[in-house]
């Protein structure tokens, strides 16, 4: 989600993301360590890795949105892990914002949720409830299955049951169809 706690929109980064939207290729955003998880106390009771990573794509995918990244990119196949962070949850937050704050529309013409169908995340969530959200606010075709495995909280047993739950078109979408369009195998 970030380089060296630069934002991925960072001017520096750009000539990379023109050479990948360029050939249309698919980019998977894992988290990191979010900027300032000292001054956060992130390290006390392991908070990095339940609230900091899922911070850390959210602030990202917040960031591609906002900035028109997605605009200048419109080949680009974004893939966001762990269901995009926080960002199901908070897409109505920023429509609202995106028409009540000059600054949040500030580079972009359509409001945010609208871009979220541009996108995808994976089902690397720990609840079915948040699984459906992210079906939901994503798009049926715009999801696939992920568990964080290796990952010492991956979960693929858990994971894949929460995929095997969903409404058949959309987990035959999730557990493989998604994959194979968005990678063309």
């Amino acid at each position: 989600g970030n380089i060296g706690g630069k934002p991925l929109t960072d001017p520096l980064f750009a000539p990379v993301w023109k050479a990948i939207d360029d050939k249309a290729l698919p980019v998977f955003i894992h988290p990191t360590t979010p900027p300032g998880i000292g001054e956060m106390g992130m390290n006390e009771f392991a908070l990095t890795p339940p609230l900091g990573f899922t911070f850390d794509t959210s602030l990202c995918v917040a960031r591609l949105i906002l900035d028109g990244f997605i605009d200048r990119h419109p080949n680009l196949k974004i893939i966001a892990g762990h269901g995009a962070g926080t960002i199901p949850y908070l897409i109505g937050r920023m429509d609202w914002c995106w028409e009540q704050l000059p600054a949040a529309r500030e580079k972009i013409q359509r409001r945010p949720s609208e871009y979220l169908r541009q996108m995808y995340c994976d089902s690397v969530l720990f609840r079915q409830d948040a699984l459906e959200l992210a079906v939901g606010v994503f798009g049926e075709d715009n999801v696939m299955y992920g568990s964080d495995y290796p990952h010492h909280i991956g979960d693929m047993t858990g994971c894949l049951a929460r995929v095997n739950n969903l409404p058949d078109t959309a987990r035959q979408k999730v557990r493989g169809r998604n994959v194979q369009k968005i990678f063309q195998l």
